[in-house]
């Protein structure tokens, strides 16, 4: 072998293993960022999971109906606050109570946000009064 094919043949393999290891990067990359993702819908699963719990335990201990004619109506506020005071949401997770458009309960919206406030991941969960024994008929 010459000098000159030495050279040549050094650069291919040079060049060859700079991409393979720039492949390997990006692969691992991409796989620490599944994995974030994953913790983050798994994070999400565990609190919805902890609210449909504690509203199983303890909801008929706490005075979530609204007062009123229709009383088996949940109160978003009371609901919010005893839940959060309750199950607590890991930082970086925000939960918010909204009152669904037939009436038949409250939406759970569970989100992760990042760094801006941008929503990265959600979970939606109907949480009806009846569904926990909270309508006393």
């Amino acid at each position: 072998m010459c000098f000159a094919e030495v050279l040549v043949s050094s650069l291919l393999l040079a060049s060859s293993s700079s991409a393979a290891l720039g492949v390997w990067s990006q692969s691992i990359e991409t796989l620490q960022q599944t994995n974030r993702v994953q913790q983050q819908a798994d994070e999400l699963q565990l609190l919805q999971l902890a609210s449909h719990r504690w509203l199983m335990r303890h909801g008929a201990e706490h005075k979530l109906l609204m007062s009123g004619s229709d009383r088996c109506r949940l109160d978003p506020e009371a609901v919010a606050a005893a839940s959060d005071q309750a199950v607590p949401a890991p930082v970086g997770i925000k939960r918010q109570w909204s009152v669904d458009s037939q009436q038949l309960g409250l939406w759970q919206e569970l989100s992760v946000l990042n760094g801006d406030g941008e929503v990265l991941l959600q979970r939606r969960q109907l949480v009806s009064p009846a569904a926990y024994g909270l309508c006393s008929s």
